[in-house]
């Protein structure tokens, strides 16, 4: 019997590209249908970004791409050096048009790859349709969805079942029938959740 599993994310939080691969990682040996739900960690970030030092010194910054390199290796996920942090809110909105597509999964993986292991700016309309047509989406349909903003009341009712949900931090797992689970947590905790699921 499958095992729900709500996650809480964003496509410029580290430790949900971890816990992505955490997950990926769980369905070797749980049938876990797992549901992405966009809720932006820092929605005031300016189109074109903004530099990580201010939001986190050097010393931090340099500290947490090493945390994350050692916690994502045994998925597969590597982290480049960050200098800035991108505005995430229209590749989330691109994540809910490949959702509809039925390639959520690929795109999602995809994108987490091309803003933190090949440093791009996520935040940029030419990065979302090539991580779009790499994922086998169409990028005209795409274009005009995110021009029309067709999917903005989506984040905004991720954000609105995140409240709801007493989420503080990203990522937030919820396996069904047990107390969330938050932050950048070992594969180890979110098993056993999963084994008294």
């Amino acid at each position: 019997m499958p095992v729900n599993m709500t996650i809480f994310s964003d496509f410029v939080c580290p430790f949900c590209f971890v816990g992505s691969g955490i997950v990926d990682h769980l369905k070797r040996d749980f049938d876990i249908r797992d549901t992405w739900v966009p809720h932006e960690l820092h929605p005031e970030t300016p189109p074109e970004g903004r530099p990580l030092i201010d939001l986190v010194d050097r010393f931090d910054l340099d500290q947490v791409i090493m945390t994350c390199n050692q916690r994502g290796e045994p998925y597969g996920i590597r982290f480049a050096r960050a200098e800035r942090l991108f505005n995430s809110r229209l590749a989330l909105e691109a994540a809910e048009f490949a959702r509809d597509a039925g390639c959520y999964h690929d795109f999602h993986d995809r994108m987490f790859r091309a803003g933190f292991t090949e440093g791009r700016n996520i935040g940029e309309l030419e990065v979302i349709l090539d991580v779009a047509v790499r994922t086998g989406l169409e990028p005209e349909p795409l274009k005009a969805a995110l021009a029309d903003h067709r999917f903005t009341s989506r984040l905004a009712d991720g954000s609105r079942r995140a409240k709801k949900a007493g989420v503080t931090a990203l990522p937030t797992f919820i396996v069904e029938g047990q107390p969330r689970i938050t932050g950048a947590v070992d594969e180890s905790r979110l098993r056993q959740a999963l084994e008294t699921a």
